[in-house]
């Protein structure tokens, strides 16, 4: 995982619905739904000039997770724990294409740390706001469990074609357990509030993000609504999310049901989409 990853995450679920504090390990954020937020081209190039995690605090941990291609289904459910749940409905001349990705097991801790974020605040000539009684110390671990990925047709990873040219089809479904971030100290809380008022923190994200309501329960997608666009829908029986390419070459559907996590998409239009995440089995 990268270390701006934890930042973003932890800044996103900013904030502020009441979390309590335990001296041992709480799990505080396993979302059950997802929702976009709107992010400009400013507010991107803004949040990928935040300083590093480690200017704040200790790291540990994995930072980028391994992929793995296996040979089965079965080999999918011997490298996640759970059986993967796959469409029936894919074009017959893309089932002939099926690769099959096991990601590994992300684990990375950030333990903050006054005195780094001082230092760092002082060598950059920039003044934070105070820093809480009882942060300072606290360890906040976020985990992300193997995914797996089911794609049928040519790979959305090789390389791109010439400008203007369409990719190849493809039908990509995703599936994990939905990560969680948990605690030692202070609450996660206490320093989503103290880093969405930092300076660098685009303001009108950050509000987006609190609009949500409970933010252990909701997932934020960000969603560039200059190329992309989104919308509600109904998925799998569940409340999901409809994202699209305005080009019109490909879309995306992401849900949370039953502890875990989907997603399907490819080169599809969005009723596509929604057709094949409504019939995994």
């Amino acid at each position: 995982m990268n270390a701006r990853l934890l930042v973003l995450l932890v800044a996103g679920v900013a904030a502020l619905g009441p979390i309590a504090a335990h001296a041992d390990p709480l799990s505080v954020f396993q979302p059950k739904a997802v929702r976009a937020i709107s992010v400009t081209p400013a507010e991107v190039k803004t949040l990928q000039g935040l300083p590093p995690l480690e200017a704040f605090g200790v790291v540990r941990g994995t930072r980028t997770p391994g992929v793995e291609e296996v040979a089965s289904a079965a080999d999918v459910r011997a490298g996640t724990g759970f059986a993967p749940r796959l469409p029936a409905n894919v074009d017959s001349s893309l089932r002939k294409m099926v690769r099959y990705e096991v990601t590994t097991r992300v684990r990375t801790s950030f333990t903050f740390s006054a005195a780094k974020a001082e230092a760092w605040a002082s060598e950059h000539k920039m003044k934070l706001q105070p820093i809480p009684a009882g942060l300072d110390g606290s360890t906040y671990t976020a985990t992300i469990d193997p995914f797996a990925l089911v794609t049928y047709g040519a790979s959305p990873r090789g390389p791109r074609h010439a400008r203007k040219m369409p990719r190849s089809p493809f039908v990509a479904v995703m599936q994990a357990h939905v990560p969680t971030i948990s605690s030692t100290g202070a609450p996660l809380e206490t320093l989503a509030r103290w880093f969405s008022t930092q300076p660098g923190i685009p303001p009108q994200l950050a509000a987006q993000v609190r609009a949500i309501g409970d933010p252990t329960q909701t997932l934020p997608i960000p969603v560039r609504f200059d190329k992309q666009t989104a919308a509600d829908v109904t998925v799998d029986g569940v409340k999901g999310l409809a994202i699209g390419d305005e080009t019109g070459i490909g879309s995306a559907i992401v849900w949370m049901k039953d502890g875990k996590m989907y997603a399907v998409g490819g080169t599809l239009t969005q009723s596509g989409a929604l057709a094949i995440a409504n019939d995994l089995q």
